[in-house]
């Protein structure tokens, strides 16, 4: 049995992040986010996403604004990280359309 110093990454699925006591966190994020493409979602705006090369990095946390003014996302589009869409699921709930 091999046993690891820290957990996996976290969302990216590269480098070390903590949460604000300093503890690694888990490779899965957050419990309860819902993971998409980014192209499924319509009217977000994004906002202060981390400098890259050629997209979005989630390395500041949430950058995607709602209509309504709440950040309710994180973008990951940087072409050295996942693409996908990370909705927050204490701002986020699925309806009938």
């Amino acid at each position: 049995m091999v046993v690891a110093e820290a957990p996996g990454p976290v969302m990216p699925r590269h480098g070390e992040h903590r949460n604000t006591d300093g503890k690694p966190l888990v490779s899965q994020g957050p419990r309860g986010n819902i993971v998409i493409n980014p192209g499924e979602a319509h009217g977000l705006e994004l906002r202060h996403a981390s400098p890259a090369c050629c997209g979005a990095t989630p390395y500041g946390g949430m950058n995607q604004l709602c209509g309504c003014g709440t950040l309710v996302a994180t973008l990951s589009s940087d072409c050295c990280l996942p693409y996908e869409l990370h909705l927050s699921a204490v701002h986020v709930r699925a309806v009938r359309p």
